[in-house]
């Protein structure tokens, strides 16, 4: 796979951010006693492989096909050990720690890449959708040292409330705010208002000046 500045590579990375949303919103659906927190780990681990796959640069230990074989192996062999080891703490830093990178590699690419291309439109709606999958898994890991830090959601599993607390997260992210979800105490509110600050910000600096330039780019060639 080419780097992402110069294929669509961002365009697996949205659809498997996209297909963990959606699994996650259907095993909460279909499993709501929580018979399929095993699937929302697979469903994160997919993303998780799929991303090392799209967002691989020359500079990156995963451009090899040794790293990325490694990569690959190491991320579905720990998920699976924490998992089995119910080391739910380790598990979330883990999965946290691996969508920052993400995020990282992905806004280097996406952002500063020298060039606007509709890849780099595409990898600033990932870049959106890793924000809020890191929030919810913030949120997830508050719920473990607090449990009462939100109110609406009572279950002490993060994977059988991760649906919610990715739904809660996007929520705020765009500042809907519906309500059915409150964070109660004081590190969760601060969250969330980051979150908040963050969404605003994001979608009338980052995305606005990346359809802008594209736009005048078009432009100044149709001129030319």
């Amino acid at each position: 796979m080419r780097k992402a500045s110069i294929t669509a590579n961002f365009t697996y990375l949205l659809a498997s951010l996209v297909f963990l949303l959606f699994a996650s919103a259907c095993v909460n659906h279909f499993y709501p006693s929580g018979e399929g927190q095993s699937l929302i780990i697979g469903a994160i681990v997919i993303t998780m492989i799929t991303g090392i796959l799209s967002i691989r640069s020359t500079n990156h230990i995963f451009n090899t096909g040794l790293g990325l074989t490694i990569g690959v192996i190491t991320i579905a062999f720990l998920s699976t050990l924490f998992d089995l080891a119910e080391l739910d703490k380790l598990q979330l830093l883990l999965l946290l720690l691996f969508f920052i990178m993400t995020l990282k590699v992905a806004a280097k690419q996406a952002l500063f890449s020298g060039e606007i291309t509709v890849n780099c439109i595409v990898g600033s709606i990932c870049i959106y959708l890793l924000l809020g999958l890191i929030w919810a898994l913030l949120y997830a890991l508050i719920s473990q040292y607090i449990p009462d830090a939100f109110s609406g959601i009572n279950d002490p599993e993060w994977k059988q409330a991760f649906p919610d607390f990715v739904y809660f997260s996007f929520v705020v992210l765009t500042t809907l705010g519906f309500g059915d979800l409150l964070p109660v105490s004081p590190i969760a509110r601060f969250l969330v208002s980051m979150e908040a600050i963050f969404g605003v910000f994001y979608m009338a600096i980052v995305v606005s000046s990346l359809v802008g330039a594209k736009l005048a780019s078009s432009s100044k060639q149709d001129e030319d």
